[in-house]
């Protein structure tokens, strides 16, 4: 038995499989191939960068638009306050020379009686409580009224 392993291991060697060469043919017409796809891939970035530095200059032009457009805002409206400035001033030298005279008031009315007001939801838990009145932090306001008047002997 202990040949029979043996000569099992000592089987023929494997024969590796030839070689297969391309033809050179096929590489050259492979390399045509990259050629190509490499020149398609440069003319992209080309153009790619053309169209970033176009879309560069697009946005320096509206940023010195909107650049322009701000000083001459911040230059209307520092006018604006300049006259408002000087027409205050106007209306405060009138006030001044104006004689004075005694500031109207409202007539007076008699204040509004208010109506009794309705406890808070604090305060009629607090009054359930003391009624011993069971449940009533879950009961709203309407129903803690009705709980404590209808516990009131």
């Amino acid at each position: 038995m202990a040949q029979a392993k043996t000569d099992k291991k000592k089987s023929a060697p494997k024969k590796s499989a030839p070689k297969k060469t391309a033809p050179k043919k096929a590489t050259a017409g492979k390399k045509a191939e990259a050629k190509k796809a490499l020149a398609r891939a440069e003319k992209s970035v080309q153009a790619a960068n053309k169209a970033v530095s176009v879309s560069s200059k697009k946005l320096r032009k509206k940023a010195v638009a909107l650049s322009n457009q701000t000083e001459k805002l911040a230059a209307k409206h520092a006018k604006a306050a300049r006259q408002l400035a000087t027409e205050a001033k106007k209306a405060d030298a009138e006030a001044a020379s104006a004689p004075r005279t005694a500031p109207k008031t409202a007539p007076k009315t008699a204040p509004k009686k208010s109506q009794p007001a309705t406890p808070t939801l604090v305060e009629l838990r607090q009054q359930a409580k003391a009624k011993k009145i069971t449940g009533y932090s879950r009961l709203n306001k309407a129903a803690l009224l009705t709980a404590l008047n209808s516990s009131q002997p």
